[in-house]
């Protein structure tokens, strides 16, 4: 099984209406951003889900909606801008977030003590 932009469609509806070259193109990036420990099931997951958050970023930036560094809320009317430190607004739909909490499952490597200079480990 492999990621599929019918699958991207599904997943994430809001940038359903976007391209096909884009959404080739996002897949494609987020090829490399597949965490290799996983079952092929999880990786394709994993892959849309970071295609899907570059999507909704490039939608965000084509529509104008680009948040200004440090807003977390604004109001037109009479402008009101709430600043303050607000992690989600680069990531409102949870799609990064997702992306990492599978990610994290693998982990950072293993930590290896020890050598076989001193007899500690057997020599293959």
């Amino acid at each position: 099984m492999s990621a599929t932009v019918e699958d991207l469609d599904f997943l994430a509806p809001a940038v359903a209406g976007m391209s096909q070259p884009d959404k080739e193109k996002a897949l494609a990036m987020a090829a490399a951003y597949r965490p290799a420990c996983l079952p092929a099931a999880k990786q394709d997951e994993a892959q849309l889900l970071y295609a899907a958050w570059l999507l909704y970023g490039r939608l965000q930036q084509q529509d104008g909606g680009v948040v200004p560094a440090g807003v977390i809320s604004e109001k037109e009317g009479d402008l009101q801008r709430t600043y303050g430190r607000n992690d989600s607004t680069a990531d409102p739909l949870g799609f990064h977030a997702r992306w990492k909490a599978l990610n994290d499952l693998c982990g950072f490597g293993a930590i290896i003590v020890g050598s076989a200079d001193h007899g500690c480990c057997p020599r293959y």
